[in-house]
């Protein structure tokens, strides 16, 4: 009787979600071309909304996109099973995002990561991988923009 009050209760259960994200590997032209948005700053800020995590980040450098503001507004769903991210108040991050209407949105599933080397999901090789490229690009932006001036 037991087991059938078991198996009767793990039937009845819901069905539950998880994140399922497509390995995307080392960067490239094509991944960077994809994104509205790529930042590294500091989080400084966070609220709930709804299902969705309000962050908003205090922008070190922009890599692509919203060049504007010291600081930028990322959302990102608030739930694990829909991807979201789960920064903190204070760690460096750097964002991959985009723009859906009038907002920024992340994901797991993007390139975005958390610079925090004590972080669980820390991958320094990545990290550093994405950091080349991108540094690579705003050098050869900012080449292209002195050579346009002479």
């Amino acid at each position: 009787m037991k087991y059938f009050f078991l198996f009767g209760l793990l039937l009845l259960s819901g069905v539950t979600y998880s994140c399922s994200c497509i390995l995307l590997g080392k960067i490239d032209e094509k991944q960077y071309n994809e994104y509205d948005l790529i930042i590294k700053g500091k989080i400084i800020r966070l609220e709930e909304k709804n299902f969705a995590r309000i962050i908003y980040i205090k922008v070190d450098t922009y890599f692509k996109g919203g060049q504007n503001t010291t600081t930028i507004k990322v959302e990102s769903p608030s739930q694990s099973g829909m991807c979201g991210i789960f920064p903190k108040i204070g760690e460096q991050w750097l964002v991959f995002a985009y723009k859906k209407g009038n907002s920024y949105n992340t994901s797991l599933c993007t390139r975005t990561k958390n610079l925090n080397p004590k972080a669980w999901d820390f991958k320094k090789d990545g990290i550093d991988d994405d950091l080349k490229f991108l540094e690579g690009k705003l050098e050869a932006t900012a080449y292209a923009l002195q050579v346009g001036k002479k």
